[in-house]
């Protein structure tokens, strides 16, 4: 039963509540300006009644309250709106990265306020255009110098910055995985501290609030999950990367900054106990993922390397037509007749036309003779085709092997016996369906099929629709004249106007016997660039012979071949000219064997071919959000994108530009020197950027300069000509670009929109980010902020009901005071 000293431990307990309430008004006012601070209240209930029902209860009327008891001091949060802020944390952590990326970006390329590469090249084809005004000034020639020169200077310039600014975002990379592994510590260590506190009854709040700012600010770097409280059934607090555990209660794992060979060393960032080899084998592949690329597991199988070369044919030798061997450039060679060249191939496969009959040639005549050359790689075979008029049958031979037709007619099935024998050395075999004839390369070979005499090949079908040059020589012809010849066939009318169709031509000095020959280079290197030569309309070869283009047997003369990488692709196969690619050309494409079409390997791979053998892929992105991946984004994906329209920009440029120069005349001296390189070639389009250079032997000798064109004989037409330099100047308007889309102002106009567009959108992005974000915290505030004015009133509200507790606790304490001292003192 009720004692009479009930009501003082009723108000104790009343009163500790208000004391309790006030000091946590208190405290939440002095952690008002607390970053993650969490606004705190007493949470209290009525303390259990007397008495609780039961036969043994005392005989009171009713249930009688025995005051008020604290049930905790709670934080207030919502979980939702955490788990909101966290999301879009990370989407503004990485927005905010990117855009301060691009806006640096665009500093470097300093357009279109300041002077950049915009300026100098409109300034370069404005030199171009007075050149062909002013083709013999000296002053004209030396302004196109300087503004040639400005214009590789503000190119690697740009080049450079990028690749610095490359550098930076790695450390910087490396600074944030520090930091996040500075959070996950620290978490697990105030995990620690936590788990105490609560294991023996305590509400560690302040630690709670300094445990989800850290939380959060994690979140702004890496795109973290949390578990909720409902998840948390064995009681640890725990955060996931991508699946992956960072932090369960004490136990932490690290993000790693892993070293990618392929990426010059620059770090992709993994999970600590989850590490992977991005290429299992580096002997034979580099490569660089970008963070766009999708996730997956390939296989990759290199055949046989690039040898990143021209095409180069000279210098031979013949013991039935010995080359000749001026002493001079300038000496007439005295030889009359004519040669053809071409540049290009078939592909990996050439198919004839559907034949009407077998029939491939009928019987001939004494002294009928057919020949063609097939040739595949560095490797050759030519095919002759001769009239047995003793036998009535045709001969078939390539030097080494011989056969005869069956009858007096050449059939298919002849001569595709003949050439599986023949070519089986080349690794080249031949095929028929009927009267179709298919000769294909297997191991991916381009051929080149060419006719020599008698047109077989081209009656069949077998040889390209490239085009062809014939270059007549006369008896006053000089090395130097016949070169001239063979460079002024390009841009001619109805002629050659592809870099990639045509070569250029050079003298060189044979150093053992002093004399000089000529040499034939491709434009362009790989493969598909290879060289044939040929002889004249009745399939005569001496002139060829004569300059040292084809040796014994008609073979070419090869200085220098050239070889395409081979390999496949998770099942495709590619070849490429270089070795360093990101593109290649698919073979087959569909019903296409060409090989001429680059296509993208795998979005977002870009590859380094280091040696032959096999190599497995592991494409994963454990970071797929937050800061971390903004700066990752921007280093191997922005960056790179943006040198690629670059390098799209530099090799148009001086391909074309080359071409062009190779076919004019220079000056003075030198109005009969041509082939020359106007800025330095450039081996493929992949890096371009960083090789673009002018040709230093302009800058020594500005009358090299090609502006005028030759009269179709090896001469110039003269200083005043500005023929060659309009050429130059009307590449401006060309569309060499995008296979043809674009002209090289408009492909750089298009990549600084597609900079500036790329901007204005991280901007646009970042910025209704952070609207969000703030907008979630607003809300988030109106929980877990502290209102001063509302705190006071708690305080207010709370004193006031203390001193009314209090005056309670003084009049109980007087009806004590009456009872104990004042009854039973009657009759004393």
């Amino acid at each position: 039963m009720f004692n009479s000293f009930f009501g003082l431990e009723m108000g104790r307990r009343a009163m500790d509540y208000f004391r309790r309430s006030m000091e946590t008004a208190g405290h939440n006012i002095s952690n008002a300006d607390v970053e993650g601070y969490s606004r705190q209240r007493v949470d209290a209930s009525s303390t259990d009644p007397f008495t609780n029902p039961g036969l043994s209860r005392p005989n009171v009327p009713g249930q009688i309250g025995t005051g008020v008891k604290i049930d905790a001091i709670r934080r207030l949060r919502d979980e939702f709106l955490d788990l909101q802020f966290r999301e879009e944390s990370s989407v503004q952590g990485y927005w905010e990265t990117m855009e301060k990326a691009l806006n640096t970006i665009e500093l470097y390329v300093n357009e279109p306020a300041g002077e950049g590469f915009k300026v100098a090249l409109d300034d370069y084809w404005s030199k171009l255009q007075e050149l062909q005004k002013r083709p013999d000034e000296a002053s004209v020639r030396e302004a196109l110098v300087s503004s040639a020169q400005n214009l590789t200077v503000y190119m690697d310039q740009l080049v450079r910055n990028y690749g610095e600014y490359r550098v930076a975002l790695d450390n910087d990379l490396l600074l944030k995985v520090q930091q996040a592994n500075d959070y996950i510590d620290q978490i697990g260590a105030l995990n620690t501290t936590i788990a105490e506190i609560q294991g023996v009854g305590g509400n560690p709040n302040d630690l709670l609030d300094q445990r989800d700012l850290l939380t959060e600010k994690l979140s702004e770097l890496i795109n973290i999950n949390v578990s909720l409280p409902s998840d948390m059934d064995d009681g640890d607090f725990k955060i996931y990367l991508d699946g992956k555990l960072l932090v369960q209660g004490d136990k932490t794992r690290h993000l790693v900054a892993v070293p990618v060979p392929g990426n010059e060393g620059f770090h992709d960032v993994q999970v600590e106990d989850n590490l992977f080899d991005i290429v299992d084998n580096t002997d034979v592949l580099y490569l660089m993922p970008g963070q766009n690329a999708p996730e997956g597991v390939h296989s990759l199988q290199v055949d046989r390397l690039a040898s990143e070369t021209s095409w180069k044919v000279g210098g031979g030798d013949s013991s039935f037509t010995p080359r000749l061997r001026p002493q001079s450039p300038t000496e007439a060679l005295n030889i009359r007749g004519a040669f053809t060249l071409s540049v290009g191939t078939q592909g990996t496969l050439s198919k004839s036309k559907i034949m009407p009959s077998q029939t491939v040639l009928s019987s001939g005549q004494d002294g009928d003779t057919y020949s063609f050359r097939v040739g595949a790689g560095s490797e050759e075979q030519i095919i002759s085709i001769t009239w047995n008029a003793t036998d009535g049958r045709w001969d078939l031979s390539d030097g080494t092997n011989t056969a005869q037709s069956l009858s007096g007619e050449l059939s298919l099935s002849d001569l595709n016996s003949f050439l599986n024998t023949s070519l089986s050395s080349m690794q080249v075999t031949a095929s028929l369906d009927g009267n179709q004839m298919t000769i294909r390369s297997m191991d991916d070979h381009l051929l080149s099929i060419t006719d020599i005499k008698g047109g077989i090949a081209s009656n069949l079908g077998l040889t390209s629709s490239g085009k062809t040059v014939s270059i007549e020589v006369t008896e006053e012809d000089t090395l130097e004249t016949i070169r001239n010849k063979i460079n002024g066939a390009f841009g001619e009318e109805d002629g050659v106007s592809a870099p990639e169709e045509w070569l250029h031509a050079a003298i060189e000095k044979d150093e053992v016997t002093g004399t000089y020959f000529l040499t034939l280079e491709s434009n362009v290197l790989g493969e598909a660039s290879r060289i044939n030569v040929m002889g004249d309309e009745n399939g005569s070869l001496n002139v060829a012979r004569r300059l040292g283009f084809l040796g014994d047997d008609n073979a070419t003369s090869w200085l220098e071949t050239s070889q395409d990488a081979a390999f496949s692709f998770d099942g495709k196969t590619y070849l490429s000219s270089m070795n360093e690619m990101k593109e290649a050309r698919r073979v087959p494409r569909q019903a296409d064997y060409s090989a001429t079409v680059n296509e993208e390997i795998s979005s977002g791979l870009r590859f380094e071919l280091r040696g032959l053998g096999r190599a497995e892929i592991t494409i994963k992105h454990h970071v797929k959000g937050g800061s971390i991946l903004g700066t990752m984004e921007a280093r191997d994906d922005m960056i790179l994108s943006f040198k690629d329209q670059l390098d799209e920009v530099v090799y148009g440029l001086v391909t074309e530009m080359n071409a062009r120069h190779y076919a004019g005349h220079g000056m003075g001296d030198s109005s009969m020197t041509t082939g020359i390189a106007f800025f330095e070639p450039i081996s493929g389009k992949y890096g371009a950027s960083a090789h673009f250079s002018f040709n230093m032997d302009l800058d020594k000798d500005p009358s090299l300069i090609a502006a005028a064109r030759g009269d179709g004989k090896g001469a110039s037409r003269g200083e005043g000509d500005g023929s060659n330099a309009l050429a130059l100047a009307q590449l401006k308007q060309a569309k060499v670009l995008q296979n043809g889309a674009a002209d090289v102002n408009e492909y750089y106009l298009s990549f600084l929109a597609s900079l500036g567009s790329k901007g204005l959108q991280a901007k646009t992005m970042a910025t209704n980010q952070r609207h969000l974000t703030e907008q979630i915290d607003t809300q988030r505030q109106a929980t877990m902020g502290v209102n001063i004015d509302e705190e006071v009133m708690d305080i207010i509200k709370f004193q006031q009901a203390f001193n009314a507790m209090a005056r309670y606790i003084t009049t109980v304490d007087e009806m004590l005071d009456r009872i104990i001292n004042g009854m039973g003192v009657v009759g004393r």
